[in-house]
């Protein structure tokens, strides 16, 4: 007997005999009985989940009732076409040309084009006006893995079906009856492993199913499923994550070394990685065993996500998944790998060392304070001083007075006069020691310091002010001439706080500073702007070739 593929021998030929698409079937088999059949239908979905099966099982059956011949197989009724071959416009062309044709037997006559979004533009465009208005005895149904290259107006022309991706579960119970059927020995994990590397796809899980079979000999271990599919059990994984999370790179290079001598392949190690810090994540947030694969091995995944940050392993993902993409690009993967490693553990050590830096700041937070204290600008410091000063000398005047109130004959008010004379002598002490000597151009300096401080709180016209005005100096008097009233109410604001920061840094706390109005000389008054240009000209009389060349008026 001719042997035969598990994915031809077992293709479903009814529709109850599909897998994971039910919600496609039920709607197909009602249209059938309705005997509403659409002229254009469109199968959409990944690989090897049933479009083509069912295509063919659906231009069967809206045949089936007239057509009443034991094994017919519709040859003539049913036409396969895939466009990656066929996919130039003379190619349509001559389809167009068939579909005029009516079927010798039956009602209708099926066109199944495969791989639809391959077509050329021209084809598409051709292929629209029979689409649109087919013949009555034509039915087409198209199939795409890819519904986003197919141009919207065939899209708007055609019943669109999207089929979805085989769920593992049903997957593993699909092949545990074919393996069952066939009289093969096996283990649930293994065929759980075998499952889940077809990403989906019940085509694929046949298609691997038979490797498995050749290379074990019906006898489906999970151990010689992992070797054939290069996976990696979950032990390996939490020893390597172990590694990983405790920065223990060296023991991590020898676990892949290790690995990789075993034949195991650099992708798809890397992507089991991937998933064993996703499961780590998933378990972390929410503690459900729903949401991780190996169930057989819950407990495990979490005592190790217990032991694991998520941003470290979320930093982890990222890393890999670069490399993943990288991979091809280097001849000498197992290097790209190891670099990988690499950056992994190199992170997770500094981590590791900022955590020990923030107890250490917990511990001890009051030196933490002093340093950033010390990190203050000088200026600021000496402003501080001042107001501490200021506000020790008022609080002295008042304790004098205070301790002046109260009876000589009590012990306290002898304590707090002895107090209050003791500040108010380190005050004038102090008052005494601070009245250096300064001259215009230190003056100057400071002025230009305080212009620029008070330009950068948003205050420029009386920024600009300050840089513009001369002061006068007289002993420890600087007097400040404005030009107008409007600037000399603007100055008064500031006069304080600037009269402080002047105080401070001239280290003169007698500094007083004065300011007045600038007094306009009668001449410097114009009555009209033709005065203003006959004096610029008298001045300067380039400006009136200047007006003349330019033909300029007032």
């Amino acid at each position: 007997m001719d042997y035969k593929v598990s994915a031809l021998k077992y293709r479903p030929n009814e529709f109850s005999k599909v897998i994971g698409q039910n919600h496609i079937t039920d709607t197909l088999k009602n249209s059938v009985k309705e005997n509403k059949i659409p002229s254009a239908i469109l199968f959409c979905g990944p690989k090897g989940v049933g479009k083509t099966t069912c295509a063919r099982i659906y231009a069967r059956e809206i045949n089936k009732e007239f057509i009443q011949l034991e094994n017919y197989d519709y040859a003539f009724n049913i036409f396969e076409l895939d466009a990656a071959s066929n996919r130039k416009i003379d190619d349509i062309r001559d389809l167009l040309e068939k579909v005029k044709i009516p079927p010798q037997l039956g009602k209708y006559k099926v066109y199944i084009i495969d791989e639809v979004h391959m077509l050329t533009k021209e084809a598409e465009n051709a292929f629209l006006k029979t689409l649109e208005e087919p013949p009555p005895h034509i039915v087409f149904i198209l199939a795409t893995t890819e519904k986003n290259k197919i141009l919207p107006t065939i899209l708007s022309r055609c019943q669109i079906y999207d089929f979805n991706k085989i769920s593992d579960l049903e997957s593993k119970q699909y092949l545990e009856e074919i393996i069952k059927s066939e009289g093969y020995n096996y283990e649930p994990k293994a065929v759980s492993i075998i499952a889940k590397k077809a990403f989906g796809s019940l085509r694929d899980s046949l298609t691997i199913l038979d490797r498995v079979i050749n290379y074990t000999n019906g006898n489906i271990s999970l151990e010689k499923t992992s070797q054939i599919l290069n996976i990696l059990d979950i032990d390996t994984y939490l020893e390597l994550s172990d590694f990983i999370l405790k920065s223990e790179l060296n023991n991590a290079i020898l676990k892949f070394n290790e690995i990789s001598d075993k034949g195991f392949g650099e992708k798809d190690f890397l992507e089991g990685l991937v998933e064993h810090f996703r499961n780590l994540i998933v378990v972390k947030a929410s503690n459900s065993q729903s949401l991780i694969d190996d169930e057989n091995n819950f407990e495990k995944v979490i005592d190790q996500s217990k032991l694991a940050e998520q941003s470290k392993l979320i930093h982890a993902i990222e890393i890999l998944e670069t490399s993943i993409i990288n991979l091809s690009k280097f001849e000498n993967k197992k290097l790209v790998v190891e670099i990988s490693l690499m950056k992994i553990c190199k992170k997770n050590v500094s981590s590791n060392l900022l955590e020990k830096k923030k107890k250490i700041e917990n511990t001890d937070s009051k030196s933490t304070i002093n340093l950033k204290k010390n990190s203050f600008k000088q200026n600021s410091i000496d402003e501080e001083k001042f107001q501490k000063k200021e506000l020790l000398k008022k609080s002295t005047i008042e304790n004098v007075k205070e301790a002046e109130n109260i009876s000589a004959l009590s012990l306290s008010s002898l304590k707090l006069k002895k107090q209050a004379k003791q500040e108010k002598d380190l005050i004038e002490s102090e008052k005494k020691k601070s009245t250096d000597n300064f001259n215009l151009n230190a003056l100057k300096n400071k002025i230009k310091k305080y212009s620029k401080k008070i330009n950068d709180l948003g205050k420029k016209s009386l920024s600009s002010l300050l840089e513009m005005n001369e002061p006068t100096i007289n002993e420890n008097s600087i007097t400040f001439t404005l030009p107008s009233k409007v600037s000399l109410s603007e100055f008064e604001k500031e006069k304080e706080a600037f009269t402080i920061f002047l105080q401070t840094e001239l280290n003169n706390y007698k500094i007083k500073v004065l300011s007045n109005i600038e007094e306009k000389k009668n001449g410097d008054y114009f009555s009209s702007p033709t005065e203003k240009l006959t004096k610029l000209i008298e001045i300067n009389p380039l400006v009136g070739k200047f007006k003349e060349d330019l033909k300029l008026d007032l």
